[in-house]
């Protein structure tokens, strides 16, 4: 029997804002799949709008290994906007529907303020901290100036960040990059002209596609699916996650 009759291709969904449980599982998948001599390649189908900075890079960082252990990764983008697109920066050849949606290179924090809010409720609240910048991201107030500058400076190391991934995964100059980031999203159309993915096609032409790379009979393709906890199920997040999404604050 020819080795390859054996060897495998995988299909994993992604889908939904990317916070720390979201990634979990897939992370957890990933390294799984680091360790499955027959599973020679993966297809990673994205449908995200981002979410945290922190954690759009550690699932980029898990694919990252994936590769390093021999295995081809390719995506396909539904949406992949901002974090979901630096996640797909990782992979080998993208592609897209033609009504898919790509881009959003970019980074943005945000805080409610809820000072007036409190005041009309007749809630009262008081901070005692070390630490001249300790209380920056509390509700209660808004940001000075100099914690502005502080936060903008922060930004600037993250979204430099982002486009050296998109430039290194994607092959494109640095300067290019920094044309295209300017938190636009664009069609699947401008995204390929842009060099943001490879080709405009269904999702079974990007399976045979990768079938063919790793000399794997598509029928051989497995669907791994990531198991979410009922409660999950029904409200897409927890109210855990919402709240880590605000405390983050930082997010592709």
């Amino acid at each position: 029997m020819s080795i390859f009759r054996r060897n495998k291709a995988a299909v994993i969904n992604f889908s939904g804002a990317i916070t720390s449980q979201s990634i979990a599982p897939y992370v957890s998948l990933i390294k799984k799949i680091e360790k499955t001599d027959s599973i020679k390649g993966v297809l990673f189908t994205i449908d995200s709008p981002g979410g945290s900075a922190i954690h759009s890079e550690l699932l980029y960082f898990a694919i990252e290994r994936l590769k390093k252990k021999g295995k081809r990764v390719y995506g396909y983008l539904e949406l992949a906007a901002s974090g979901g697109y630096l996640v797909a920066s990782s992979l080998e050849r993208l592609y897209a529907p033609p009504s898919g949606i790509i881009g959003s290179i970019g980074v943005i924090s945000m805080k409610p303020v809820l000072k007036e809010i409190l005041g009309k409720i007749g809630v009262d609240y008081e901070i005692l901290k070390k630490g001249k910048y300790k209380d920056m991201w509390s509700f209660t107030r808004r940001y000075t100036d100099e914690e502005r500058a502080s936060i903008d400076e922060l930004q600037e190391d993250i979204y430099l960040r982002f486009i050296e991934i998109v430039s290194e995964g994607r092959k494109i100059p640095k300067d290019d990059v920094l044309k295209l980031a300017t938190g636009e999203l664009f069609s699947s159309k401008k995204s390929l002209s842009n060099k943001l993915i490879d080709e405009i096609s269904d999702l079974d032409k990007a399976i045979e596609d990768l079938c063919k790379e790793i000399k794997v009979n598509p029928e051989k393709v497995i669907y791994m699916q990531i198991k979410k906890p009922f409660f999950q199920k029904i409200i897409n997040r927890s109210m855990v996650g919402i709240i880590e999404d605000i405390y983050y604050n930082l997010m592709f």
